[in-house]
């Protein structure tokens, strides 16, 4: 039996000729990120940097394993809590003594979109990431998946990790891709076969004819939410678009690798996306998802796109197709949050922020923002481009949170409630 691409990366950071569901591995990193928030102390009274010295010390090790393949993005800017604060300081000075890319201000942004745009990520590689959401980057045929605060610091003294090889689902997507659906409705449509636990360290594997017509903010997307079906990663084929972008962001050499025809699977689903409708997660989890019909007049007071899931360029395009010439509800605030710098300074020499600030939406800072912080007060309905709509998420806990594509939530925005985007987006 041939191996899948999870296991081919498995096998190859484990220095193994295959490998199979459930073997341990020893694996070798290729990439680490680091999000500031994790050299806070948080998780322990010594902080990330702290304990990391403690062990080196005991190791009998001076010097961190290898700052090259570490990198550590600043989430909060400005941060907002001495919490924050101390550990943007505690990382800075970590990167002072031991290396490391820190990347902040207008280098930086939310931490999984910069580690995409700034080359980080390639096919074939195995990287970790102090975040659940780093499961993200499978999205360029990676294996990727997020990591602990104590494994964390266990890869920075060593740059390896023990690591179960886990089973896969193959989801096939057939048919063609309507011009109305983004890998955030197709995903939350997934999410709402699967369950809420419906992958619990599982590699969710993509695959079939409609691949090719998702574009890579899409399979970003998609791969982003697969931690909240409990899957330990997410992976697409490296197809002729994946290696065209990584080429773009980079000039390293990398060696991408497929699943072999006769791949071991633990269960197949297919989906058909012609004539799909667009998709809304009901609050609660992110797998309470219907067609958005059944929750089409649902008022809303905030609309939100953001968060590492859906605020890349491709998603400000569309809220800017979406609003151009028309205007936000007065009852709605609608709020806009770039998933990075790049994608800012791009939205605006494409004019899209122009239209979002004659629309009347409130354009933030490139960081995680509202994803975490209070917006929402008691009672309030908000539809996110996000990808958690837990009761207390956004603010208080009898706020609800909708979940929808970026296309939904400017739609909804201007007519004050959930509606279709197809009644919005120009012919």
């Amino acid at each position: 039996m041939g191996m899948t691409i999870t296991e081919k990366i498995c096998a190859r950071a484990a220095g193994k000729d295959r490998v199979g569901p459930g073997d341990m591995i020893d694996a070798e990193i290729d990439k680490l990120y680091i999000k500031d928030l994790r050299f806070s102390k948080a998780e322990d009274p010594k902080g990330l940097f702290g304990l990391f010295k403690e062990i080196l010390q005991g190791m009998g090790i001076h010097k961190a394993w290898d700052p090259d393949k570490v990198i550590i993005n600043f989430d909060e800017q400005p941060a907002r809590s001495t919490r924050r604060l101390e550990g943007q300081e505690s990382a800075k000075q970590f990167s002072l003594e031991h290396g490391g890319r820190i990347y902040q201000g207008y280098d930086g942004g939310i931490g999984h979109n910069v580690m995409v745009e700034k080359g980080h990520v390639r096919p074939g590689e195995f990287i970790v990431g102090a975040d659940s959401h780093s499961c993200t980057y499978g999205a360029l045929a990676c294996f990727a998946t997020g990591i602990g605060f104590t494994e964390t610091v266990g890869v920075l003294a060593t740059g390896r990790i023990w690591l179960k090889v886990p089973p896969a689902i193959y989801v096939e997507l057939a048919g063609k891709c309507p011009p109305w659906i983004w890998g955030k409705d197709i995903v939350l449509r997934i999410m709402a076969e699967f369950g809420a636990d419906g992958a619990v360290n599982k590699t969710i594997e993509y695959g079939g004819s409609a691949v090719a017509d998702l574009s890579i903010e899409s399979r970003l997307s998609m791969c982003n939410m697969a931690v909240e079906s409990l899957a330990l990663n997410a992976v697409f084929p490296p197809d002729e678009r994946a290696i065209e972008y990584v080429k773009q962001v980079s000039n390293a050499v990398f060696t991408p690798v497929e699943s072999d025809h006769d791949a071991g699977y633990e269960s197949r689903l297919r989906f058909d996306l012609t004539d799909m409708d667009p998709f809304v997660a009901a609050p609660g989890v992110p797998s309470n998802g219907q067609p958005v019909h059944e929750f089409v007049g649902t008022k809303i007071q905030q609309a939100f796109i953001g968060t590492c899931s859906n605020s890349r360029i491709e998603d400000l395009r569309v809220a800017a197709k979406i609003l151009k010439g028309k205007m936000v509800h007065p009852g709605v605030r609608m709020i806009v949050t770039p998933a990075s710098y790049g994608a800012y300074f791009q939205a605006r020499e494409e004019g899209l922020l122009q239209i979002f600030e004659k629309s009347k939406v409130l354009i933030t800072t490139s960081e995680c923002g509202i994803c975490t912080r209070p917006s929402l007060a008691t009672g309030e309905v908000c539809i996110s481009s996000g990808n958690r709509n837990f009761p207390g998420r956004m603010g208080k806990r009898d706020a609800q949170i909708f979940l929808g594509s970026p296309a939904t939530v400017a739609a909804s925005a201007i007519a004050g409630e959930i509606v279709d985007p197809r009644e919005f987006l120009p012919q």
